[in-house]
């Protein structure tokens, strides 16, 4: 048995994996949240009735479905407040969206997806405002790409190793070897620009965060409607890298070159 097995407790991971079903939308009943899981009825139904002991879980008294509750959000919430990526960037973020009128967002990666972890809302209107918490797969934006391309390459196959890519629309890249020079393009100029990959009509402009280590631990990303973003992406370039340089510098890196 692998070592990382040897420690898991299988009851935690079950609920976790409870709780991954539960927040994707507004509820479930008990027999579909049986079939999703793939967990006796009877053990699923012991940790609804748990969580919702706990606050976790409440239970729809009409159509008696479940569905998680604030307290969830609230946790992750605390989580956010003592993060320093969360505390030192949300400022730096909120006066490039002032700057710019655009939305602007920082996301941290999870595997292949990246996630959410701090926006700032632009003058402009946004037709897809991703909240906290979002995700999506990170090789279809330029969000994304920004830190796949500052992993390691070694890292990089090992994430893309069996996985078969998702395009998001008929501009979105199907292949690994369609992404191999996004990525150097991406290490050389330090940003990354995308129009409508992760979603028609949408254009992103992105660059890395990196810690005091020196490895990328997130990117900021301006986000807007490619037919306001295409024109004035020259002008968001040097913007967003400022940006990146000010949230990485209070990560504590420190770039030599």
């Amino acid at each position: 048995m692998a070592d990382k097995e040897y420690f898991m407790i299988n009851s935690i991971v079950k609920l976790i994996r409870l709780l991954e079903v539960l927040v994707t939308r507004k509820g479930f009943d008990l027999a579909e949240l049986t079939h999703r899981l793939g967990y006796p009825k009877t053990t699923v139904q012991r940790m609804l009735l748990t969580l919702k002991s706990q606050g976790y879980v409440r239970q729809n008294e009409i159509n008696k479905q479940y569905s998680a509750t604030i307290q969830l959000f609230q946790l992750g919430h605390r989580v956010l407040e003592n993060n320093d990526l969360f505390t030192t960037a949300q400022p730096i973020i909120e006066g490039l969206s002032r700057q710019t009128g655009e939305s602007v967002f920082v996301l941290v990666r999870n595997h292949l997806d990246v996630v959410v972890s701090a926006k700032a809302t632009g003058s402009y209107s946004l037709r897809q405002d991703e909240q906290i918490g979002y995700r999506y797969k990170s090789y279809n934006s330029a969000s994304g790409r920004t830190i796949l391309a500052n992993l390691s390459q070694s890292e990089r196959r090992r994430l893309f190793r069996g996985h078969r890519m998702k395009p998001n629309t008929e501009n979105s890249p199907t292949t690994y070897s369609q992404l191999k020079p996004k990525f150097e393009d991406i290490q050389r100029q330090g940003y990354a620009v995308e129009h409508e990959e992760y979603a028609l009509g949408t254009s992103c402009v992105s660059a890395p965060i990196f810690d005091h280590t020196g490895s990328v631990q997130a990117s900021v990303t301006i986000t807007g409607p490619t037919v306001r973003i295409k024109p004035k992406v020259s002008d968001l370039i040097p913007k967003v890298k400022k940006a990146s340089d000010r949230i990485s510098t209070g990560l504590g890196f420190e770039n030599n070159l």
